[in-house]
């Protein structure tokens, strides 16, 4: 978020946005002002347990609390649409929502023992079909609003230490280039980062 607030973006954070409440005073407050279109918005959302990976990956399906589950379905899928409902009005036409996604999918049938994950992969694939839905919605296709999906690799933050770490880590760095660039993109991006 640095990166881009010293290139002079706005850089707003919501701690919950499953909660329409919060996504309406950010999109009313906006509204209330001169017109303001936003070229693009990041949407990149994210927890860490204390525990960190291992507790993360802890719970087989058949013991996995179902709240940690519908945590999940509130931070990636209902706050990916209550942030595109509240604030594609406020995207400039031809603008752009950058959505990260995760690789996590690409490990279908191929998830290690250890890995007990498959709750967070269901989670994601719907977002990516969410994602998909977005891009054939009638208003982005006549504002010209384009729908990036990025998906990387486990990043090296403090999330992976503790436990077994995947064999390759993308640096932050790294993501953020590629938020950069799609948001430069004439082009809807939709990739893998790793």
């Amino acid at each position: 978020m640095g990166e881009l607030a010293d290139m002079g973006a706005k850089v707003e954070v919501i701690d919950d946005v499953s909660d329409p409440a919060a996504l309406s005073k950010l999109g009313g407050a906006y509204a209330l002002t001169e017109p303001v279109y936003f070229d693009g918005i990041v949407y990149a959302v994210g927890h860490c347990p204390p525990g960190g990976f291992p507790e993360a990956i802890q719970h087989p399906l058949a013991k996995l609390p179902l709240e940690d589950y519908l945590r999940e379905i509130n931070m990636h899928q209902v706050g990916a649409l209550n942030t595109f409902q509240w604030m594609w009005s406020l995207v400039a036409p031809g603008g752009c929502f950058v959505f990260i996604s995760s690789a996590v999918t690409r490990l279908k049938g191929a998830f290690p023992p250890f890995l007990q994950a498959h709750y967070h992969a269901s989670v994601i694939s719907a977002l990516d079909w969410l994602i998909e839905g977005m891009r054939h919605d009638p208003v982005m296709a006549g504002m010209g609003i384009k729908i990036h999906r990025l998906a990387p690799i486990a990043v090296n933050t403090p999330f992976h230490t503790g436990g077994p770490r995947p064999p390759k880590l993308l640096e932050v760095e790294d993501v953020v280039r590629e938020v950069l660039a799609a948001l430069a993109s004439e082009e809807t991006v939709d990739k893998e980062i790793a």
